[in-house]
């Protein structure tokens, strides 16, 4: 090889043919090195957004599940919501008919309050009325009485005057028939 190398060295045509060549494999080289560069940094590239996007997809992976997840819970929320307006709804019906029912309570409970003092008076007025009744009775049971004896005594005493009558008519009228 030493011998090849000393030839172009000592002959221009093949030195310059020598230096073509190479000039040509280092050009060679060249775009070998660069294109293997290339390849690698796209290689590298192609890596990092390859495994950028399973993270990427894990990530929608994930979110959608909590987008699904939150969807449910919302779901929830709203027909909970919505029986919480139907709950307050009835709550505040209640509210007002208890409202309500206080109101009359109170207005029964005044109105129990007159007709008690009202009985009361009654009573008291029922119980003088009774003892009354109990004194008139015996007053009318007395003058029943007094009655009648009066009208026993008037009886007699009537017979006796038709009697007393009856004998002065007689006597009338003997006389009459002895002075005729």
């Amino acid at each position: 090889m030493d011998e090849l190398i000393i030839k172009i060295q000592n002959d221009p045509v093949l030195m310059l043919a020598a230096a073509i060549g190479v000039v040509i494999l280092l050009f060679v080289v060249l775009v070998v090195v660069v294109a293997a560069m290339r390849i690698r940094t796209y290689k590298h590239r192609f890596i990092n957004v390859d495994i950028d996007n399973r993270e990427k997809e894990q990530t929608i992976a994930s979110l959608q599940a909590e987008v699904d997840a939150l969807r449910k819970d919302n779901t929830k929320q709203a027909s909970q919501l919505e029986a919480f307006a139907k709950t307050r709804a009835t709550l505040e019906e209640t509210q007002a008919m208890l409202d309500t029912l206080r109101k009359e309570f109170t207005d029964l409970q005044s109105l129990q309050k007159q007709t008690r003092t009202e009985l009361e008076n009654v009573t008291r007025q029922l119980s003088q009325l009774q003892e009354e009744y109990a004194s008139y009775r015996l007053q009318m049971e007395s003058t029943i009485e007094e009655n009648n004896k009066l009208r026993v005594n008037n009886a007699r005493l009537l017979m006796k005057l038709e009697s007393e009558e009856r004998f002065a008519q007689q006597l009338k009228q003997r006389q009459e028939g002895e002075g005729s």
